[in-house]
């Protein structure tokens, strides 16, 4: 699985944020999961816990602002989910 540039995830479906991302990875709609690298383990270890257990990949190149403004927030994001 290769993981699609900050411009592809703009366009997208995709969940925003650490605990709307964790629902859809339980309810097997995520094929790729987005960790800002400069985010709180303490919030991300679930969801990183949760891909290694269903086998979905997870790129950690982002930071928190990066990931924020692909998804057109205005605030930074820890988590986003590649809705399948």
């Amino acid at each position: 699985m290769s993981f699609v540039s900050l411009e592809v995830l703009q366009a997208a479906r995709k969940t925003v944020g650490a605990k709307q991302t964790l629902k859809a990875m339980k309810r097997n709609e995520v094929s790729a999961l987005y960790i800002a690298r400069d985010s709180d383990t303490k919030v991300t270890r679930p969801l990183t816990d949760c891909a290694a257990a269903i086998g979905v990949p997870v790129n950690e190149e982002y930071t928190m602002a990066e990931l924020g403004t692909a998804c057109r927030i205005k605030v930074k994001a820890a988590a986003v989910g590649l809705l399948k």
